[in-house]
């Protein structure tokens, strides 16, 4: 039986090439977007989940109350990690870590930057890092000593056992080798090269040591078994217990899941990076989708062709079971071969892929979860896809088949018609969401900021630099082409360090506000373009301005003051006089809000240096500051980034998000147009002697062209009228998540819908003109 149903089908798609082609080509595509975007997604589910045990690990995290909002942040106090271990049994083990450095190493006269952080030993029992050498015990216990990766290893003692060996950091810490340890997993959020001890930075940064400062970061393992809900209920006040006044409450959030559901909004977990997941998934749903609906159209559009096969085979005893599943057969054959291009258009593509989302995804396999994809994959196409013709086809009258007397019904023309502009509605929303994408990141990129970003580098402030500032300073404004340069704590991209320290005169005791600290160099607002609306910028012509201070709109707006300049701004106990406003500049991520910021003028301070570069010699100007700056730190790579070029990377997911959106819909409206050419050959064809009969009354190549566009043109004008709706709503609401934002315009929705027709009419517009330039004695003959 299985033989003579595959002898069938291979007959049914050698009679009917150009469906077959059509089929396979669209199911092809959409296979091959599908598997792209599960494979992504298979990858995104993977992350942090290798630990061992990582059920049991969990990020500690804070909510912060102030006065109309909960902030939820990672940072906690330096001091909190070994206080929840000793205090809490639940917590098996508890570390501290900083964000990621970069710092000097020298060995034996080489030297290069690396990238690390310091922990608490305890980050080796509770993630699952692969050491290679070592006394876990006792990694980090001591000061000075340091756990490196082995490349780092293979970098400063090639063959040489590293383990009691020792580096040379940032020129001023010689450091001892404890342990080494393998690459860390692509799927890892931590990604590191070196672990010094955490000890050696609560020494170094003695406000980390105060229960009322954050900044670093905790994690923890919890015995097994332990009751999640309970252990929140007992940390909730530990640190106000530490710590008089606090508004602060603790959590543990799972490790595992603040990959993919790591926004909070007012102390709700709100999503994530799964948004964007959800998205795709769904993407890559409408994507097949419309390809199974190619299926689905061509099949029953072609039933008249083998409705007498149906017919003889039912008269020769074959039951409606047998006939459905020879066609569904025939739809898993086309599904299966459709699947084989896939794979290999995957394995093909997947370079770019990878490049495109920043991944290194394989298709392996040895998984069973990929095959398990491929196989269900398939299975669900070819049942989707070929479910509606077999039961159509099946359902056929024998008698009115082998008579003849078959035609196509309403309902079958209108189930057509319905699929098509289902197609067409997935591809017109796929544009315009696309097109908005687009707008927002152009829109992010071009936005007035408040200050001018481009043609301003900034370097870290270390070594020499730092202790000879004054003296760096007028020699890099010395070189040719630069105009200005300054310091500041602040990268101006993220929030650095901020402070509810802070009192003026009316102040409600109450009020709990959270002011952005930038502590700044002489001659900042005018190296980084900052607009003064009242008052004036920090001057060595003042005399001391140390005990000025300067704010902005946002800090005014909330404070209430009005003819500010003069008036007392009280910052941690000490009283400092209102110099300057600065306007609103956006200093973090544009879905956020400006808050509000004050600028401390502290000159031997701010750890980023800013410069300022003429245009036209942006070339010299950098080899000539690289000049100076190797003569101060002749160690020292000189390392220096764009500002405008750092900007642009806080928007790299939604960049990728609009590559992936634009390449998605391309592909959506190829494959709904592969369906359309079908569908317009077959309306040809079936009107052929209606046209050969118009031709012969006078009608014209042009007027016939219109009328077999006509129908399809209807179609997508509905598929527009039902997209506009749906991707405003989907657009406005992936917009609200920015507090700035492009908006929807309405020529986007104009362009779309433009788009659509104009791609269907080219496509339907090939079969109609050759269909109205047939000769009608051929098409008329027969009668």
């Amino acid at each position: 039986m299985l033989k003579n149903y595959l002898k069938t089908a291979l007959r049914s798609f050698q009679r009917n090439k150009s469906s077959f082609f059509i089929n396979v080509v669209g199911l092809s595509i959409g296979l091959t977007c599908s598997l792209l975007i599960f494979l992504w997604v298979l990858d995104e589910f993977q992350v942090d989940k290798f630990h061992t045990d990582s059920n049991q690990i969990y990020q500690i995290m804070e909510y912060q109350h102030y006065a109309n909002e909960i902030n939820t942040t990672l940072s906690t106090p330096g001091v909190l990690p070994p206080a929840l271990k000793e205090e809490i049994p639940e917590i098996e083990y508890s570390s501290g870590y900083t964000w990621n450095l970069n710092a000097l190493f020298t060995k034996d006269n080489i030297s290069f930057k690396e990238n690390g952080i310091y922990a608490h030993n305890d980050l080796f029992y509770i993630l699952s890092i692969d050491l290679k050498s070592g006394n876990k015990e006792q990694l980090l216990t001591k000061p000075s000593s340091i756990v490196i990766s082995e490349e780092l290893a293979e970098k400063y003692f090639k063959d040489q056992n590293p383990i009691g060996e020792s580096l040379l950091f940032n020129n001023e810490y010689l450091l001892t080798v404890t342990g080494v340890f393998g690459e860390l997993p692509k799927t890892s959020t931590f990604q590191f090269d070196f672990i010094r001890s955490y000890d050696d930075w609560l020494e170094a940064n003695e406000w980390a040591n105060e229960w009322g400062n954050n900044g670093p970061r905790t994690i923890a393992k919890v015995a097994s078994g332990t009751d999640i809900d309970l252990l929140n209920e007992k940390i909730k006040d530990f640190i106000k217990g530490k710590n008089e006044g606090s508004h602060v409450e603790l959590f543990a959030y799972p490790f595992a899941k603040r990959y993919l559901y790591g926004q909070f909004e007012n102390g709700v977990n709100v999503g994530g990076r799964i948004d964007y997941i959800r998205l795709f998934v769904i993407v890559a749903i409408f994507v097949l989708l419309i390809a199974c609906i190619n299926f689905m159209n061509l099949s029953t559009a072609k039933a008249t062709k083998r409705s007498k096969e149906v017919g003889i085979r039912k008269s020769i005893g074959a039951s409606k079971n047998s006939l459905i599943g020879q066609f569904i057969g025939e739809s898993l054959f086309i599904s299966v071969f459709s699947l084989l291009i896939a794979i290999l258009l995957v394995e093909l593509t997947l370079p770019l892929f990878n490049e495109l989302v920043d991944k290194s995804i394989v298709l392996d396999y040895g998984n069973p979860v990929i095959l398990l994809i491929l196989f269900s994959t398939v299975l669900v196409t070819g049942l989707v896809s070929g479910s509606y013709p077999a039961f159509y086809l099946s359902s056929m009258e024998a008698v009115k088949t082998l008579k003849g007397s078959l035609k196509s019904s309403g309902k079958e023309a209108f189930a057509r018609k319905g699929l098509v502009i289902f197609q067409f509605t997935l591809s017109v929303t796929l544009i315009i969401s696309t097109v908005l994408i687009y707008n927002q990141i152009q829109y992010t990129q071009n936005k007035n900021l408040g200050y001018k970003k481009e043609n301003v580098i900034n370097l870290t402030i270390e070594d020499e630099i730092h202790n000879n500032w004054d003296a760096f300073k007028n020699q890099v404004l010395a070189v040719p082409g630069v105009t200005d340069i300054s310091r500041s704590s602040s990268t101006l991209l993220s929030r650095n360090s901020n402070t509810m320290g802070v009192s003026w005169e009316n102040k409600n005791p109450d009020d709990r506000i959270l002011f952005e600290n930038v502590m700044v160099g002489y001659d900042f607002i005018e190296t980084m373009g900052l607009e003064l609306v009242e008052g004036r910028a920090y001057s060595r012509d003042y005399g001391i301005d140390s005990t000025k201070i300067i704010l902005n709109e946002a800090a005014i707006k909330i404070m209430g003051l009005e003819n500010p300049i003069g008036k007392t701004f009280t910052l941690w106990g000490d009283d400092y006089e209102i110099i300057g406003i600065v306007k609103d500049f956006n200093y973090e991520n544009l879905r956020n809000e400006v808050e509000p910021l004050f600028l401390r003028l502290r000159p031997g301070v701010g750890w980023r240096a800013f410069v300022r570069l003429e245009s036209s010699s942006i070339a010299s100007s950098l080899s000539g500051i690289e000049e100076v700056y190797k003569s101060f730190n002749t160690n020292y790579p000189f390392d220096y980034q764009f500002m405008d070029e750092q900007y642009a990377a806080l928007y790299r997911s939604e960049m990728r998000i609009g590559e992936l959106a634009k390449y998605f819909s391309i592909f959506a409206i190829i494959i709904s147009c592969l369906g359309l050419f079908g569908l317009s050959a077959f309306t040809a064809e079936q009107r052929a002697k209606e046209i050969g009969i118009r031709k012969v009354l006078g009608a014209t190549v042009h007027g016939l062209v219109l009328l077999l566009s006509a129908d399809f043109t209807k179609l997508v004008l509905i598929a527009i009228g039902i997209s506009v709706p749906l991707s405003w709503w989907l657009m406005n609401k992936w917009l609200s998540a920015f507090a700035y934002n492009a908006g929807i315009e309405w020529w986007v929705f104009a362009i779309a819908g433009l788009t659509a027709l104009i791609i269907a009419w080219t496509t339907v517009s090939w079969q109609s003109i050759k269909a109205a330039l047939t000769n009608p004695v051929n098409s008329l003959k027969s009668e």
